[in-house]
């Protein structure tokens, strides 16, 4: 009687498709044209909020490396990302902010100057995130979808993984102009659909910077990169930043990610 309840509960399992600590396998990124893999990259969760302090490298062979010690902090609207970065060293550059909103109900970005105590508006999704290598682009947590196109371009063994090469195109020639790229070619993990290596082709075809993601874990059941990096080939120039501590239990209030809190924000100095 035992033997014939076992093999009725293993039939139920295979019948219902479910099995404890075993859940089912994704479906293959070479089954996915490249828009629906860059939307499973957009639907990888980041938390619902975050809390991270940052340690970025400004990497110059010519006069030395620099560096800035920066807190960052994101929220999950129903409508959208909510990013801020305040810069808490060096001290001249101790205040300055930026703020990303990807929510659709106030979309844009903003940097918060203290000197001037003003808050001014980012026109250029390309203008340089922070005076580093990574554009204000480059750090959105979601891909627009909609201003590009994307190909898939087979998949490529890194480092013993196997990933999937996504080329992206703007799609118009204004967007090209703003982003400074023509192209870019992205690497997915399609096992936690995470973009782990980027670069990036001007008008020519011509390489002009790479993005590395590297020492991935998760942290409080959120895949994370603990380092990430920009290299721009034409000005040898790069920044590395180092994720010193990582907190997604914390809820964040909403009014802490508008843009006249960059003044008086958790990161921002005394006034």
């Amino acid at each position: 009687m035992t033997k014939y309840l076992f093999l009725t509960l293993a039939m139920a399992v295979v019948i219902l498709g479910t099995l404890p600590c075993q859940p089912m396998p994704p479906i293959a990124a070479d089954r996915l044209d490249g828009k629906e893999i860059m939307r499973r990259v957009n639907a990888r969760s980041r938390g619902q909020s975050s809390q991270m302090h940052l340690e970025m490298t400004l990497l110059d062979a010519k006069r030395g490396d620099f560096h800035k010690s920066i807190l960052m902090r994101r929220t999950h609207l129903k409508s959208g990302y909510r990013t801020s970065y305040w810069i808490d060293a060096p001290d001249h550059e101790k205040g300055i902010a930026l703020l990303i909103s990807e929510d659709s109900t106030q979309h844009g970005m903003w940097m918060y100057f203290p000197a001037s105590r003003q808050v001014l508006h980012v026109a250029s999704r390309g203008f340089p995130a922070l005076a580093s290598d990574f554009t204000c682009e480059d750090l959105l947590a979601e891909i627009p979808l909609e201003d590009y196109e994307f190909r898939v371009n087979g998949r490529e063994k890194v480092a013993g993984t196997y990933l999937v090469k996504v080329e992206m195109i703007p799609h118009d020639e204004r967007l090209r102009s703003e982003l400074g790229f023509s192209k870019s070619v992205g690497w997915v993990r399609d096992d936690i659909w995470m973009i782990v290596r980027a670069d990036y082709y001007d008008d020519k075809g011509e390489l002009f910077k790479s993005f590395q993601a590297e020492d991935i874990e998760k942290i409080q059941g959120v895949w994370t990169v603990r380092t990430f990096s920009m290299q721009s080939r034409r000005i040898q120039h790069g920044t590395k930043v180092h994720v010193m501590d990582t907190d997604y239990s914390l809820r964040l209030p909403d009014t802490d990610f508008v843009p006249g809190k960059l003044s008086t924000g958790p990161g921002a100095p005394p006034m």
